[in-house]
């Protein structure tokens, strides 16, 4: 299986398709692929700058499930939220109507509040400002696009504001509360917000804004806004996604390290949780944004999943759109992690073509395919 990973990771980067990569293979809790290959940087044969285990990646929203969705569930497994409380319970200042009073956290987690996708109007501004107060404002007062409880609707705006109600209840940041939580415990120690090496990390092009992003989220509002977010911010590698991964599967080789109760990791990763309001995708856009979910994870079994075909249906995935995909399936006791720099799709989310051709270019369908075609046994 390893040689036919590297020609498939060559293949890509020969292409053009970015510079440097990590995959990591695991079954059974063995490690099966454990690849680095490339350069962080375009354009260089400098050996400083070869990918190595130690290289970290932007994982946008793979944030989503490995820091605010494990720290929502360990709130409710201690008793310190319900899925029936409601976002105002803990941030008044949401409560603008009637209707957004009546969402509640399993809305929030299954993306049925009916948040908006598009960022408030004037926010990127105020951040620019740095007015954090009225970014913050700007998101709590928006106006919601669709009825709650009645629609799936991808939204980062969502997912910010579920983790200010994080941090609320918590009485500290993300940041450090996931590393207190979740990474010190797990020894990930290659996790984290805001990184302070950036030369360590693989570089993904440039912002709208002009940004350099080498080490920084993508979004300039992300950024601007201090990139400790419910919805994106983390970096990592392979290696220490495999630690967490390893947790949810309950491997017996991570060393008895779990963060979560065996029946909270069963809740936070069992059966799809939209079921009665998600649409049968017709495209990879639509995939993302209203397809079959398990919290914040997609099901990997789906129609226009970047996950293939051969998974199983207990199979869950996230995506990160700067290019960096994890699949768990525990039907075949599998993680696969695949890690690239090739940055954020132009128009992220205004039309099929971009996610279109970030799948054709990307492959995950086919990594993911060839990993379960050729696993052992």
């Amino acid at each position: 299986m390893k040689k036919k990973v590297e020609s498939f990771i060559s293949s890509k980067i020969d292409q053009g398709y970015y510079s440097g990569s990590q995959v990591l293979i695991a079954q059974k809790g063995n490690v099966l692929v454990d690849l680095c290959h490339g350069y962080m940087t375009y354009n260089t044969k400098d050996p400083s700058e070869k990918v190595n285990p130690g290289t970290l990646f932007n994982i946008e929203s793979i944030t989503k499930v490995m820091a605010t969705l494990p720290l929502a569930f360990r709130l409710i497994q201690d008793g310190n939220l319900s899925l029936e409380n409601r976002v105002i319970d803990f941030i008044p200042e949401f409560g603008t109507s009637d209707l957004k009073k009546k969402i509640t956290i399993l809305d929030m987690l299954n993306f049925t509040g009916g948040i908006p996708l598009d960022d408030p109007s004037g926010c990127l501004e105020a951040a620019l400002d740095n007015n954090q107060e009225k970014a913050w404002d700007l998101h709590f007062s928006q106006e919601l696009k669709t009825q709650p409880g009645k629609k799936v609707f991808y939204s980062d705006v969502s997912c910010r504001i579920f983790g200010k109600i994080l941090e609320r209840i918590m009485g500290r940041d993300l940041d450090i509360a996931s590393k207190e939580l979740i990474f010190d415990p797990l020894g990930m120690n290659d996790t984290m917000f805001n990184p302070f090496d950036k030369k360590r990390c693989a570089a993904t092009g440039i912002s709208e804004c002009g940004r350099v992003l080498r080490g920084e989220l993508v979004q300039d509002l992300e950024h601007y806004m201090g990139e400790i977010l419910g919805s994106d911010g983390l970096f990592t590698n392979a290696r220490d996604m495999f630690k967490f991964s390893s947790m949810l599967l309950k491997s017996s080789k991570n060393n008895g390290k779990n963060i979560l109760e065996e029946k909270t990791i069963d809740k936070m990763i069992g059966k799809i949780t939209n079921s009665h309001v998600s649409e049968t995708a017709t495209s990879y856009l639509h995939y993302i944004l209203s397809g079959p979910k398990v919290w914040f994870w997609e099901s990997a079994y789906s129609p226009y999943s970047f996950f293939g075909e051969r998974v199983s249906q207990k199979a869950i995935g996230k995506l990160g759109g700067a290019g960096t995909f994890l699949l768990i399936d525990p039907q075949y006791d599998l993680v696969v992690v695949y890690l690239t720099n090739y940055g954020q799709p132009e128009n992220t989310l205004i039309g099929d073509n971009s996610w279109n051709k970030f799948q054709n270019e990307l492959d995950m369908m086919g990594l993911c395919n060839l990993v379960i075609e050729n696993l052992p046994g």
